[in-house]
């Protein structure tokens, strides 16, 4: 099997996957420099689902315009690379799916929408936390009061992104209601479903993106000169 795309994904794929189209290589979250390696081997594309954004330096926007510049398509989906694909947009990166169009247009603004904590790569960086798109996604398909929706929405937004769960947007509605949660199909996830989606675009025919190279700052000189010598 010849290499066509490298796909960088962890949490918003679920930590298991389905079987993936022939040519792609999937591989964990990305962190800065990730891409530029990437780049190296000279794939037709590469996507960027996931990120590492506490623990260590997050892909840069330059980055990605340097890895177009050297005629290698971009796609974002999901998480990190929905909000890269809305903001390089103009740049050429192309989002994927229902999310990376929602922050194109604005309809989601919030950072910390697509954010989760997650397990590390030895446990294949599975969720441990609920994303705020995927339990609005999932509020969203129940039939209820338009109030008690309108509740659950509120504090499902409330709640930081490294403690959000249904556990917990149980407790509160609980405390704020005397009622139980209303059925909710807690399976359902928005992200998983445009990281998917990315998979099997990113397999077909690629256009080669036609962009010029980022200005060449002094830490990007550093980052690719420290990729060059590795």
């Amino acid at each position: 099997m010849s290499l066509h795309a490298i796909v960088f994904a962890g949490p918003s794929l679920g930590g298991s996957v389905m079987a993936l189209p022939d040519g792609v290589e999937l591989r964990g979250p990305a962190r800065r420099g990730d891409m530029l390696r990437a780049a190296i081997e000279r794939p037709a594309a590469i996507g960027l689902i996931d990120g590492l954004f506490e623990t260590t330096p997050s892909v840069w926007h330059k980055e990605i315009i340097q890895v177009m510049a050297e005629g290698i398509a971009v796609y974002g989906a999901a998480s990190l690379g929905a909000l890269r694909a809305a903001e390089l947009a103009p740049f050429g990166m192309v989002g994927i799916g229902a999310i990376a169009q929602a922050y194109r247009t604005g309809q989601i603004e919030r950072d910390d929408a697509v954010m989760v904590s997650h397990a590390p790569a030895e446990l294949g960086h599975r969720a441990m936390t609920l994303a705020l798109v995927d339990a609005e996604h999932a509020i969203e398909q129940v039939e209820m009061a338009a109030g008690a929706r309108a509740l659950l929405l509120r504090l499902a937004r409330r709640m930081n992104f490294r403690d959000r769960s249904w556990a917990l947007i149980g407790d509160a509605f609980r405390q704020a209601t005397g009622r139980d949660l209303p059925p909710i199909d807690q399976g359902l996830s928005l992200k998983r479903k445009d990281a998917e989606l990315l998979l099997w675009t990113i397999a077909g025919p690629v256009a080669v993106p036609r962009v010029a190279p980022p200005p060449q700052s002094f830490f990007l000189r550093s980052l690719r000169a420290e990729i060059s010598a590795a």
